[in-house]
């Protein structure tokens, strides 16, 4: 990584709620997301800069989310900022997946490994190695990341030094906007908070 003291401006956006009410685990499944309010994108596309660079999920919830904030640029896709895979119960409802597994320990969802799908653990390991890379890719500039919640939550706590536990409580709703600032002196990484789930425009 680079180690001139550049400042990198990480603007991470989750992304607009897929379309259907019911809570379900979509993880890696390619579905659509709900429009951007128009006026809700007008006073978004404010709090980016001009020039930032725009990366996003490759799941279309998140790129659909970036077109609509950038008037038809698509934004580079980046595969590990894909949502965390939930193996077979993706698809399934919240409800449903509950019912079938209640000896699981419900409290603790960091720890759950959903069958034939990835930890919220391998899902922060893959996240802060594209962190690092586009950092030292596009030191100095700004980025705009839109993604998906659970991806936010790892870029919080990669940025504070949170425990999983800890990051899995942070709230990220949608269109939800969180700022942090990036500096390498002398090999050290020193990562700053903007802001963390602000809604702007609401």
């Amino acid at each position: 990584m680079s180690d001139a003291g550049e400042r990198t401006e990480w603007y991470w956006l989750c992304h607009m709620p897929a379309q259907g009410a019911e809570k379900r685990y979509y993880g890696q499944l390619d579905v659509a997301p709900q429009p951007v309010p128009p006026e809700r994108a007008a006073r978004l596309q404010k709090a980016f800069p001009e020039h930032a660079v725009w990366v996003s999920s490759p799941l279309s919830r998140a790129v659909t989310t970036a077109l609509a904030l950038i008037n038809g640029k698509p934004p580079i896709a980046v595969g590990d900022f894909t949502e965390q895979d939930f193996g077979k119960w993706q698809g399934r409802s919240f409800a449903d997946v509950f019912a079938e597994n209640r000896t699981l320990d419900w409290s603790q969802p960091h720890e759950i490994v959903p069958p034939g799908g990835e930890s919220f653990y391998d899902l922060g390991e893959r996240v802060a190695d594209a962190i690092d890379r586009l950092s030292e890719h596009y030191a100095g500039k700004a980025i705009v990341a839109v993604a998906h919640q659970s991806v936010i939550r790892v870029a919080i706590a990669y940025a504070l030094e949170l425990e999983a536990d800890q990051a899995w409580r942070v709230s990220v709703a949608p269109l939800s906007l969180t700022r942090l600032g990036l500096q390498v002196k002398d090999g050290k990484k020193l990562w700053s908070v903007g802001c963390i789930n602000a809604e702007i425009g609401q």
